[in-house]
C-alpha cells in the first residue's frame, strides 16, 4: 500500500500553461497513472485565471478533489518563489491513505458555523490530520481552532492562512475547480497514516523571560514590577533603544501556549506583534489579551536565530522519518523568506538538505497553525513542516 507522491512547480506567466505544467510535472514524479487528490497553491500574479488553472490541473490529474489557495509565494522542498506568477501541485495516489477535501464559509462572530461545517463534512476520528487554509480576514483565526478543537477533540491540524499581493484585498481558497473568499478550506487525511511535525520559530528571545505584574485587555503595564517600555528598552543596545521605531515590524513578545503556565519552555511560545507603545504609561500594546502573572519573552524577528531554529528542528525530526516519509507540507510565514534573509531560498536549502528530494509543497501564509502541548494553535513568524508516510501517527 505505498503512496505515490510528486511535486511540481510552474513559473510559466501564461496561467492555463503553469498549472498544466506544475500538475504534469507533478504527477511523472509520483510515477503514478493519475492522482487521488492534489494540493495547489498559486501566486496573486494568476488571480484572474485561478478557476481556470484548477479545472486544467483536475483534468491533468485525473481527480476532483483538489484543496488549495491562493499566495503571496509558493514553495517546494527545493525552491521558493515570492511575488511572481508561480504555481505548484502536490499530486498523490495511495490505496491506504484516504483525503477528504472540504469547504465552509467563515462569518466574522460564527467561527463555531465553520467548525460545524467541517466536523460534518470530515467526520473525523482521533488520529487523523487536518490541513486547514482559512481566510484569517474573515474569522478570528485562534476562536475557530477552537471551535474545530471542541468538535474535533484529539483531531490535530497543520496549515496557514491563505495570503495573495499585500496591495490588494482579498485571498482565495480553492476546492476543487471553485475559487471562493472568505472561507476555509483544506484537507482532512485518515488511514494508513503516519506523521511527524515540527515547529521553527522566526525570532530570537532578547534575554530571560519576564512576567507580567500589571495588564489590561492587550495592554502590558509593568514587566517584574517596572514599567513594560522601560523592561523592553533595557533588552535592546542603546542606540535602538532610544529609537524604536526603527525596528518596524521586528519586536514582538512571544507568550506561553496555556497563560496559565508559570514558565515557558525553550522555543514553545506563540509570537504576537507589538502593536505600539504608550509613552505616558510606560505601556506596550500587543496583538493580543494577556493576563496578570503570565510569563512572556521579548522577542526580535532575525535571519541568523531562524536559520539556526530551523537546523535543530529538521535535525529533531529528519532522523525519525528518514525513509519513513513520502511528501510533505511545510508552511512558511509570508515575514519570512526574503524579507526575513535578505536573500530567497534559505529555508528550502536547509530542508532539502537534511531530507533530501522528498516531494514537499507549501506557500508563504499569513499565519501558521500546528498542534502544541495538546491543542491546536496559531502561530506567527514561523515555519510548520509536516512530514507524512504510511502506518501509526508519530
Amino acid at each position: 500500500m505505498a503512496i505515490d507522491a510528486g511535486v511540481g512547480l510552474s513559473t510559466e506567466v501564461h496561467s492555463a500553461g503553469a498549472a498544466r505544467a506544475a500538475a504534469r510535472q507533478a504527477l511523472e514524479r509520483s510515477g503514478a497513472p493519475s492522482a487521488d487528490w492534489a494540493v495547489v497553491f498559486i501566486t496573486s500574479a494568476h488571480r484572474p485565471h485561478f478557476a481556470a488553472m484548477l479545472a486544467e490541473t483536475q483534468k491533468t490529474l485525473g481527480t476532483d478533489f483538489v484543496a488549495g489557495c491562493s499566495a503571496w509565494g509558493v514553495l517546494t522542498g527545493t525552491e521558493e518563489v515570492e511575488g511572481r506568477p508561480a504555481v505548484a501541485v502536490l499530486a498523490v495516489r495511495s490505496d491506504g491513505l484516504t483525503a477528504s477535501t472540504f469547504l465552509a464559509t467563515l462569518g466574522e462572530d460564527e467561527p463555531e458555523g465553520a467548525a460545524r461545517e467541517i466536523a460534518r463534512q470530515v467526520k473525523a476520528p482521533r488520529d487523523g490530520l487536518l490541513v486547514l487554509l482559512p481566510d484569517t480576514s474573515a474569522t478570528r483565526p485562534d476562536h475557530l481552532l477552537h471551535e474545530i478543537g471542541r468538535l474535533l477533540p484529539g483531531c490535530e491540524a497543520v496549515g496557514a492562512a491563505s495570503s495573495g499581493d499585500p496591495a490588494v484585498a482579498g485571498t482565495f481558497q480553492f476546492y476543487g475547480r471553485n475559487v471562493a473568499s472568505k472561507a476555509l478550506t483544506g484537507l482532512y487525511l485518515a488511514g494508513d497514516l503516519r506523521r511527524s511535525i515540527g515547529i521553527t520559530q522566526g525570532c530570537q528571545p532578547l534575554g530571560p523571560p519576564a512576567r507580567i505584574t500589571a495588564g489590561d485587555g492587550n495592554v502590558i503595564l509593568e514587566l517584574d514590577g517596572r514599567p513594560a517600555l522601560e523592561v523592553l528598552r533595557s533588552r535592546l543596545p542603546g542606540p535602538l533603544a532610544d529609537s524604536l521605531d526603527r525596528l518596524g515590524g521586528h519586536l514582538s513578545v512571544g507568550l506561553p501556549p496555556d497563560p496559565l503556565q508559570e514558565e515557558i519552555l525553550p522555543g514553545e511560545y506563540l509570537v504576537r506583534q507589538l502593536l505600539g507603545i504608550d509613552e505616558g504609561r510606560g505601556a506596550l500594546v500587543v496583538a493580543a489579551t494577556v493576563r496578570s502573572g503570565e510569563p512572556l519573552f521579548i522577542v526580535l524577528r532575525e535571519g541568523q536565530a531562524a536559520r539556526q531554529d530551523l537546523k535543530e528542528m529538521l535535525q529533531r525530526i529528519a532522523p525519525s522519518t528518514r525513509g519513513a516519509a513520502r511528501f510533505g507540507f511545510y508552511f512558511n510565514c509570508a515575514a519570512r523568506g526574503s524579507s526575513l534573509y535578505g536573500m530567497p531560498g534559505i529555508d528550502t536549502a536547509f530542508i532539502s538538505s537534511a531530507l533530501g528530494d522528498l516531494p514537499i509543497i507549501g506557500f508563504f501564509g499569513n499565519a501558521e497553525i500546528a498542534p502544541l502541548r495538546g491543542l491546536n494553535r496559531l502561530f506567527t513568524y514561523t515555519g510548520v513542516l509536516a512530514l507524512i508516510g504510511e502506518g501509526a501517527a508519530g
